[in-house]
C-alpha cells in the first residue's frame, strides 16, 4: 500500500503528517512476515524536534495510520534526515522513517 497525499501517522500520542509513506511485508532473517511502514515527514527544530526524537529513542513504539486500518508495535529500521542538525527553533528537516513490525 503506497500513498502520497497527506496522511496521519501517529506513533504512540505523537502525531505526525506523512508527506508519503508505504506500507509493505518485510521477510525477517527466520522467514517471519513483518510489517513495515516507511514514511517522509518535515519537522520544524525546537520542541517539534526534541518529541520526535524523544519519542523514536524507545525500544518499541506503537504504531497508528487511522484513516487505513494500520496499527501494530514497532521499532525504529531506518532513520535518517536531510541535515545531521537543527541550528534554529525555525528551521525544517525532511525525515525519512522506516518503522518495522515487533515479533509478537
Amino acid at each position: 500500500m503506497s500513498d502520497h497525499q497527506a496522511t496521519t501517522v501517529l506513533i504512540n500520542e505523537l502525531s505526525l503528517t506523512a508527506s508519503s509513506y508505504e506500507l509493505t511485508q518485510h521477510l525477517s532473517e527466520n522467514d517471519t512476515e513483518r510489517q513495515l511502514l516507511s514514511i517522509d515527514f518535515i519537522i520544524t527544530g525546537g520542541e517539534q524536534y526534541h518529541d520526535v526524537t524523544s519519542t523514536l529513542y524507545q525500544p518499541v513504539v506503537e504504531v497508528r495510520v487511522p484513516e487505513h486500518g494500520i496499527h501494530f508495535q514497532a521499532s525504529v529500521h531506518r532513520y535518517f534526515t536531510s541535515i545531521p542538525r537543527l541550528e534554529k527553533d525555525t528551521d525544517t528537516v525532511a525525515v525519512h522513517l522506516e518503522l518495522i513490525e515487533v515479533n509478537a
